[in-house]
């Protein structure tokens, strides 16, 4: 990274901290809990990738099912 990209996130990190708008105060605050309750926010991080994995499941299921499915042929006479 070049320094004038650093220099541009770093002063946009200074504004961030400095807002006090309600999504800037909403979301220093969650960066302060995440450090003060990590654990808390291991397990919803845990519990995102296992609703993840569920709907996974269920695509998975449903794909199979499609596949296994037969195509109904259905024969034409043909005069």
């Amino acid at each position: 990274m070049s320094k004038p990209k650093k220099e541009e996130k770093s002063k946009a990190r200074v504004e961030h901290k400095t807002c006090c708008c309600p999504l800037c105060l909403s979301s220093r605050m969650m960066e302060e809990a995440k450090e003060q309750y990590s654990g808390f926010f291991t397990h919803l991080r845990n519990a995102r990738i296992e609703v993840l994995r569920g709907f996974r499941t269920l695509i998975d299921e449903r794909i199979s099912s499609l596949e296994k499915q037969k195509k109904k042929v259905t024969k034409v006479k043909v005069e």
